[in-house]
């Protein structure tokens, strides 16, 4: 082939060399795209799905001829949880529009129950003497150490409990007088906002207005 006919020739092959390439490089980015999207959908966690019931009460027997305030969550049905997989947040608001917010955690501080400094746990505990026993310096038994499964009830079981679950101040009672929440808007017919997050997934397993007795 002459010099002068390979100089006709090259112009023409530099384009089709140019196509190739970008088709190269097209298909080495969708390539990468495919993979990184595969792969965020692969770290998708699925949330659990479960029937929650939650109740506050603030005068219950307490099995000893007087009464009580406590705070329950039964799980009726659905996906075992472990606890150290949900986030408990709450707001409470009073008639001048405070917000009162607390969130619970595996991380979360434990509470002296019963104001000696002696029986401390993370709230809220597992009611369930014949799986972990007593709630109080059994870490079996603390928020974030237990999996929560159907027929389960977790506790937060008294008035000054429930007072620090939510956030509020308290005042301790002489006896025979009970423990009483300094906020006045705190009482039977208000209600309080439950959330829990499973946190894996960022997902909501239970969100109510739940109306305190």
């Amino acid at each position: 082939m002459s010099a002068k006919m390979k100089d006709r020739m090259d112009p023409a092959v530099s384009p089709v060399i140019g196509v190739l390439l970008m088709l190269v490089v097209t298909i080495i980015v969708a390539a990468v795209v495919s993979g990184f999207a595969g792969g965020l959908a692969g770290d998708t966690k699925a949330a659990p799905s479960a029937s929650i019931d939650v109740k506050i009460e603030t005068s219950t027997p307490d099995g000893m001829g007087g009464t009580e305030g406590k705070m329950t969550f039964e799980m009726l049905s659905g996906d075992s949880i472990p606890t150290k997989d949900i986030e408990i947040i709450t707001y409470f608001t009073n008639s001048t529009g405070h917000i009162y917010k607390t969130s619970h955690t595996a991380k979360s501080e434990k509470f002296d129950l019963y104001g000696f400094g002696t029986n401390y746990a993370r709230l809220p505990y597992l009611s369930d003497l014949s799986k972990v026993g007593y709630a109080g310096n059994n870490a079996a038994a603390d928020f974030g150490n237990y999996t929560w499964s159907t027929g389960g009830i977790l506790s937060v079981g008294s008035i000054r409990q429930i007072a620090d679950f939510l956030g509020l101040e308290w005042t301790e009672g002489v006896d025979p007088a009970p423990d009483t929440i300094d906020e006045a808007d705190f009482k039977p017919g208000a209600s309080v906002q439950i959330t829990i997050l499973h946190t894996p997934s960022q997902k909501t397993i239970y969100s109510k207005e739940v109306v305190v007795k």
